[in-house]
């Protein structure tokens, strides 16, 4: 019997990192039980009022951004100020990117190819949205807490060997591509874009503050030339993305989670593990399992354990798809 993979992993014990700025007011400390609700900590921050992205209104790389910008981080600009412009090769023609808005200019991003343009400072609660114990507090720098956790494999991530975490939030409830952003906060958030990315939606993403996007697939070369924090599930292309794997993944809104670059996994804390992860027991309840299909005639189609016939095939109920014998080398496990 070969069983290839689950789709979720679960661990009892994985250590989520919450980077600190400076400045926070902090709630916790060392070896502190945390439950869902419990304030972790304040801290003062300012919401993008406007964005804007040189390398598409500009026409220039990331890296040469700072050759083209005509403000100054950290000051204040009227509506109409010149913050960036680029002279054309022939000399004649100037872009210009002006500001649309009063505010302060923010540098931060700019290596990404962002100018951002901040309102007025609010102070708001950091509140735990898991359980675990407090193992680490270094004001200024992170909160650190042990906590039980699933896995989800992701494709490629834009990451490397980095990690980001935050807050995930769901743009949508259901797996149609969005068009268009909701209204709602998405700053620092890791965001779920819906079931493809066009790179239009991933840029406007990026100009409200979002800290990283994650899909289910998009375009290989959109993936590769955005050089922007993006986690891919799936795929490039436009592959199938099952309903029934978008109802166990949409458990994950506003969870706390961790993309992680070098593992290509996302982490997402959990309130407690009540998954038995024994592999003789994930054998055994094998008949009536969800799986997910990664065969060419039904990839990415989710179904149901109806039948076994010997040590390698099974038969699975794919709803509209149909009933097909499959070998359970193609198969991942859902289990969540």
């Amino acid at each position: 019997m070969i069983i290839r993979a689950k789709v979720f992993e679960h661990y009892n014990n994985y250590q989520f990192k919450i980077p600190l700025a400076g400045g926070e007011r902090i709630y916790v400390k060392n070896k502190q039980k945390i439950k869902v609700g419990d304030n972790l900590f304040t801290k003062s921050d300012n919401n993008i009022k406007e964005s804007y992205f040189l390398v598409d209104e500009l026409g220039c790389k990331p890296s040469e951004c700072l050759r083209y910008i005509t403000c100054i981080d950290g000051v204040y600009v009227q509506e109409g100020e010149v913050l960036a412009q680029k002279t054309g090769r022939n000399k004649l023609t100037i872009k210009k990117i002006v500001a649309g808005v009063s505010g302060i200019i923010e540098l931060e991003r700019l290596s990404k190819g962002f100018i951002d343009i901040l309102g007025e400072e609010e102070e708001r609660d950091v509140k735990s949205n898991f359980t675990g114990v407090v193992s680490q507090v270094l004001p200024g720098s992170v909160i650190a807490i042990d906590s039980p956790a699933s896995a989800l494999d992701l494709v490629a991530t834009t990451l490397f060997q980095q990690k980001l975490f935050g807050e995930l939030v769901f743009l949508t409830d259901g797996v149609e591509v969005l068009s268009k952003i909701p209204e709602m906060d998405v700053k620092g958030k890791i965001v779920w874009a819906g079931s493809y990315l066009p790179l239009n939606l991933a840029f406007k993403l990026f100009e409200r503050g979002v800290k990283a996007v994650l899909t289910y697939c998009m375009e290989y070369d959109n993936f590769k030339n955005l050089g922007l924090p993006v986690g891919v599930i799936e795929g490039f292309g436009k592959i199938h993305c099952d309903e029934q794997f978008f109802k166990q993944l949409y458990k994950c809104n506003h969870k706390f989670v961790v993309i992680d670059g070098e593992e290509n996994q996302l982490f997402i804390a959990k309130e407690s593990q009540l998954e038995k992860s024994d592999t003789q027991y994930f054998v055994k309840e094998l008949l009536g399992s969800k799986v997910v299909s990664r065969y060419t005639a039904h990839y990415g189609y989710i179904g149901t354990i109806v039948q076994m016939h010997d040590l390698d095939y099974v038969t699975v109920d794919f709803g509209d798809a149909g009933r097909v014998i499959v070998d359970m080398g193609v198969l991942d496990f859902i289990t969540m």
